[in-house]
């Protein structure tokens, strides 16, 4: 299992999603139903990317920058 940090370019902006799967294609798969349960409305998905990918040990964690402003 690994631990998939994605970002997407959305309708509503720019996202950060941490995933936890088996592999590429189940983090794809899975990612829309994510973004679309956290907005009332489900925004139209640009582009999503992998960044980075780690497989899930105790530990593993990503670190999410946000912008100041």
């Amino acid at each position: 299992m690994y631990l998939f940090k994605i970002e997407v370019d959305s309708s509503e902006g720019a996202l950060t999603v941490i995933l936890a799967a088996e592999n590429e294609e189940q983090a794809f798969e899975e990612i829309e139903q994510h973004v679309e349960r956290h907005f009332l409305y489900p925004p139209k998905l640009n582009e999503v990317a992998i960044v980075e990918k780690k497989r899930i040990t105790l530990g593993a964690a990503y670190v999410i920058e946000t912008r100041k402003g």
